[in-house]
């Protein structure tokens, strides 16, 4: 039995997998208490993984102590760039296992308990793509400033509090004090949210099920996940997290109900200084409301509207976490922080031993105001 235990070495106990340090990663050894262990570390299970594949092959993982959403968008910056995308450690146990697990056609989810010893991986498996499914449409990582792991459910969160005036270094002259730039605690905790859905399917049904039809499945999940997280990423910008924080700046329209030229001009350079609209978000009417005072606008603006250049991105997001109204824009270096316990949960051990009635798919997350002034609205409908 794997047993969870605090050490100074996380690896020093997975010696089934270091027989020869140069020999492929596989899977013989893995055992359910490993996903205890590395939650208990503060880890994913696929991290853990990644550091076995490290000391066992004696060259570091490309993914070495990288959050699964830190390994997406690694991945798909290589391909972007034309580069090789290196397997992960899951991956490369699938490979050596003979799984066809990606594609148009890939094996049954019953060759996973098939293959003797793979069973531990398929929880992994699951969450990965549920995670995928997460981070395909997201826009938490077009607003948000980085994202926090933690393993906990509680976050004090720290913040600026000054204005222009206090960041000025200005002269300090011989014998003065040096102005002071405050980094506070938030007075109120931020709770994480547990966002999630519990399958129902029995083992017999899942089993004969094409892994990239399941795989379809958990990708909408996880995409209902993130629209989910999303709407309260919006709301935090919008409401504050609760520490007197809600957006330092709106920006109104000239007349009540119409957007202007001189609006759109007005709100392309409404962040204060040193700020800049990083990118916004807003339902959709407003949106083609916007986009239709741009397409009309005299020279340079035809030139936007020919291009389909706009000195600030925009993102639709036609949901009640938005007002009809407003657009929410963000310097994204300084506004918004992601606070996460970095991985999705499954209730490994029901799915190893598959029992899958009633299996349990989680992710928890919180969002914290950084600066307030970093957060900019505008606002079409006004008194």
């Amino acid at each position: 039995m794997y047993i969870l235990q605090k050490r100074e070495d996380p690896l020093a106990d997975k010696g089934f997998w270091l027989n020869s340090s140069k020999s492929p990663l596989n899977w013989n050894g893995l055992e359910v208490g490993m996903y205890d262990q590395s939650a208990y570390d503060g880890k994913s299970f696929g991290m853990l993984l990644e550091e076995v594949k490290s000391l066992k092959l004696g060259t570091e993982s490309p993914y070495i102590g990288m959050t699964p959403t830190e390994v997406f968008f690694e991945k798909r910056r290589l391909a972007k760039a034309g580069q090789p995308v290196p397997f992960t450690a899951v991956e490369d146990c699938l490979k050596q296992a003979g799984i066809a697990a990606y594609g148009q056609r890939t094996d049954y989810v019953r060759k996973f308990y098939e293959v003797s010893g793979l069973d531990v991986i398929f929880p992994e498996w699951m969450s990965g793509t549920v995670h995928a499914g997460m981070l395909l449409d997201s826009l938490v990582t077009d607003f948000t400033m980085g994202q926090t792991v933690i393993d906990a459910y509680t976050y004090q969160k720290v913040y600026l509090e000054d204005t222009e005036n206090d960041r000025d270094l200005g002269i300090v002259n011989p014998g003065e004090d040096m102005g002071e730039t405050k980094i506070v605690v938030g007075k109120q905790t931020v709770y994480l949210t547990k966002f999630g859905r519990y399958i129902t399917m029995t083992y017999e049904a899942m089993a004969q099920q094409r892994l990239n039809v399941f795989a379809t499945a958990l990708t909408r999940i996880g995409r209902q996940i993130d629209i989910r997280r999303t709407d309260r990423m919006f709301y935090t910008l919008l409401n504050g997290d609760g520490n007197s924080n809600t957006p330092g700046t709106t920006v109104e329209t000239a007349s009540s109900g119409t957007i202007a030229v001189a609006d759109i001009i007005k709100w392309w350079t409404g962040a204060p200084s040193p700020y800049k609209l990083s990118v916004f978000a807003g339902r959709k009417a407003l949106l083609q409301e916007y986009l239709t005072t741009i397409a009309g606008m005299n020279n340079p603006g035809n030139q936007f509207a020919a291009t389909g250049l706009d000195p600030v991105p925009w993102r639709e997001w036609d949901r009640d976490a938005i007002t009809t109204d407003l657009f929410i824009g963000v310097d994204k270096r300084y506004a918004i922080e992601h606070i996460t316990n970095g991985t999705v949960t499954t209730e490994a051990e029901k799915l190893i031993r598959k029992q899958v009635e009633g299996t349990a798919i989680s992710h928890r997350d919180a969002f914290s105001i950084f600066d307030k002034n970093a957060v900019v609205l505008f606002d079409e409908t006004h008194s």
